[in-house]
């Protein structure tokens, strides 16, 4: 705590936190935000992999959409598919459209800034925004 306090402030402005695959959970990235109001970003995978994150999706995203606000923006989540062939954690080459769209009902209704951390990324990024056509979230800013 003691040396975020000292960071400058065009620092903080940019400043979120992550959940990993090892150490630290959802959970707990959580709790830094309640000291210091930095927003959480959530990684899909991670909280998968991380052995001490035990909460369902649907369950911990509310808590982490809430520490964005207005001035941050929409919430941002890195989305990965399991490699299926890799070790624990290893993203997969291309995305699995169906985990995606299981991951993309977990946290309806909120709105989702989603990053991709696929492989072959613009394949992936065509795939998962024909896979919404439809979704509410995608269609109010355009599509």
């Amino acid at each position: 705590m003691e040396r975020y306090l000292c960071l400058e402030e065009a620092i903080l402005r940019r400043l979120v936190i992550e959940n990993d695959d090892r150490r630290y959970t959802a959970r707990d990235c959580l709790r830094v935000h309640t000291e210091t109001g930095v927003p959480v970003i959530f990684d899909t995978l991670h909280h998968r992999v991380n052995s001490s994150s035990d909460e369902p999706v649907e369950k911990i995203y509310p808590h982490i959409a809430a520490t964005w606000n207005s001035r941050d923006g929409i919430p941002m989540v890195d989305y990965s598919s399991q490699d299926p062939d890799g070790r624990p954690g290893k993203h997969a080459a291309t995305i699995d459209i169906s985990d995606f769209l299981r991951f993309t009902g977990e946290v309806c209704p909120f709105d989702v800034d989603i990053m991709l951390e696929i492989k072959d990324k613009e394949q992936s990024a065509l795939l998962a925004l024909a896979a919404l056509e439809g979704d509410r979230r995608l269609t109010q800013r355009g599509g």
